[in-house]
């Protein structure tokens, strides 16, 4: 009797794992782009020490925090948990959609991308201090990386959490994740000092429209019934 379902059950298992992969990923990797983009600006400003360790802090606290948060989703019922992953990715999708179509249309590029620095306030280290590589651990622009880190690290969180809890999809959720931040640092790594030419504004749009058109398909099924299963 189970091998009778087995061809119709085993397509819907495979589509729930893509789609909830696909969304950890592309949510992750904008996310994470963002915060390595502002890393690699004060790293060539002359604060590597105070960027790597930030970035790298910053987002394992707040996984570490989502590691102690996973139990919770249980409190909720099954279905308004995957209502409320399908409603937030929706809306995130179509937040970054529009936002990114309007900086299109005025050819503007987020203060983040275009002048990193002046966003944070953060001034380089002259030339020769940091060629002679004497410059001290700066403590200000460490708080700064970090903050920076655990908001993009936070909103990945929003993203992914969801999902997982929703779906049962914790694994592919988890791979998702990690393959997002695998992807982002070495395409980091490959371009070095071309980063700042990729267009942040273009990668937001298509991601944007990939979680819109997620979460709008999760929806549609839970509409139509075929989500509860």
């Amino acid at each position: 009797m189970a091998m009778e379902h087995l061809p119709r059950m085993l397509p819907a298992f495979s589509m729930t794992t893509l789609s909830s992969f696909l969304a950890a990923f592309s949510g992750t990797a904008v996310e994470f782009f963002e915060t390595v983009a502002i890393a690699y600006a004060i790293i060539r400003a002359g604060y590597p020490r105070e960027a790597i360790a930030a970035l790298v802090l910053g987002h394992v606290a707040v996984f570490v925090l989502g590691l102690f948060l996973a139990p919770l989703h249980g409190l909720l019922p099954l279905f308004w948990m995957r209502l409320a992953a399908g409603l937030l990715l929706t809306a995130m999708g179509l937040h970054w959609t529009q936002k990114s179509l309007r900086r299109l249309w005025a050819g503007r590029r987020p203060r983040w991308a275009e002048d990193p620095l002046g966003k944070l306030q953060v001034t380089p280290v002259d030339a020769g201090t940091m060629q002679a590589g004497t410059a001290a651990f700066s403590i200000f622009v460490f708080f700064v990386m970090l903050k920076s880190s655990v908001v993009e690290a936070s909103e990945i969180l929003l993203v992914v959490f969801p999902i997982a809890a929703a779906h049962a999809a914790w694994a592919p959720v988890i791979w998702g994740l990690a393959a997002g931040i695998a992807a982002v640092t070495l395409v980091a790594l490959l371009l070095h000092g071309q980063l700042r030419k990729v267009s942040e504004v273009k990668l937001k749009l298509v991601i944007g429209l990939l979680l819109t058109v997620l979460g709008t398909m999760w929806l549609v099924e839970m509409y139509t019934g075929r989500g509860g299963a």
